[in-house]
C-alpha cells in the first residue's frame, strides 16, 4: 500500500474509532488528526470536511458488504438463501456503528443533506448496493 493510501486509512480509522466512541458531532476535525498521528492540514488535505468522512464511511462499509456477501451468495442454494445473506452481511457489517449511524439518521436520507446517501458522490455505493441485489 503507498504511503498516502495508508495515510488516509489511518485518518478515517481514527476518525470512524472516534465517531463510535464520541459521537459524530461531538468529534473535530482536529481530534481526527490527533488520534491518526497526522497534521491538522493532512487529515483536511485527505478528507476535507467530517461529511467526506462520512462518505469514505459509506464506501468502505459497501465494499465490504459487497465482498462478504458475495462469498455467501455463492454458498446459497436459493434466491431466499441469497437475499437472506445480503441482509444478515449487511446488519452484521453495521452492527457495532450503532451509535454513529444514529447520529446520521436524520440526514442520510435527506437528499439535501451533506451527508445523505442520495448524493452524486455517493453514486457508486448505490449502484453498487443495488448490483447485490
Amino acid at each position: 500500500m503507498k504511503k498516502s493510501a495508508a495515510t488516509k486509512k489511518k485518518i478515517l480509522e481514527a476518525a470512524l474509532r472516534l465517531f463510535r466512541k464520541r459521537g459524530f458531532e461531538r468529534t473535530t476535525m482536529r481530534d481526527v488528526a490527533k488520534a491518526a498521528g497526522v497534521a491538522l492540514g493532512a487529515a483536511y488535505y485527505y478528507f476535507p470536511s467530517k461529511d467526506a468522512l462520512i462518505l469514505a464511511y459509506y464506501d468502505t462499509t459497501q465494499e465490504a458488504h459487497t465482498a462478504e456477501a458475495r462469498v455467501g451468495m455463492a454458498m446459497a442454494d436459493s434466491l431466499e438463501g441469497r437475499l437472506r445473506v445480503i441482509f444478515h452481511t449487511k446488519i452484521d457489517g453495521i452492527a457495532r456503528d450503532r451509535k454513529l449511524l444514529s447520529a446520521l439518521f436524520r440526514s442520510v436520507g435527506d437528499p439535501s443533506s451533506e451527508l445523505s446517501i442520495f448524493l452524486t458522490q455517493a453514486k457508486s455505493v448505490r449502484d453498487e448496493s443495488i448490483a447485490l441485489f
